[in-house]
């Protein structure tokens, strides 16, 4: 709970100084609220950037991952692919979000999906 406040702190002193609408502060946010489990707010600061690139998009999986919501990351990453292209981090991303949701037919299509394209 401790987290989750100190992190509202942070994200206040943020928005004060102007660096929210930043790609890489934005994606820290959505890391730092999924982190904490306050994924509503992840998605609040994910919505309102100007811009995703890959690293917010993987903020956003990851968060999908780390509280167990393996078939929203799998729309999500859907969504990503209509516009951004996913790298090495995403499949990570993907695998950890089907091992904690434990889709395993998934995960391994993720697995041979990456080994293909190297």
């Amino acid at each position: 709970m401790v987290a989750i406040e100190e992190g509202m702190c942070v994200h206040q002193q943020i928005i004060q100084s102007g660096l929210e609408s930043d790609v890489f502060v934005g994606s820290s946010l959505v890391d730092m609220y999924a982190k904490c489990g306050s994924m509503e707010n992840a998605w609040g600061v994910f919505n309102k950037m100007p811009s995703q690139n890959v690293v917010t998009w993987n903020a956003r999986l990851g968060g999908c991952a780390v509280n167990g919501h393996g078939n929203e990351a799998l729309k999500h990453f859907e969504q990503m692919c209509e516009g951004v292209q996913p790298d090495y981090i995403t499949f990570i991303c993907l695998l950890s979000a089907c091992s904690h949701a434990g889709l395993v037919d998934e995960g391994m299509h993720f697995m041979l999906q990456w080994s293909q394209t190297k």
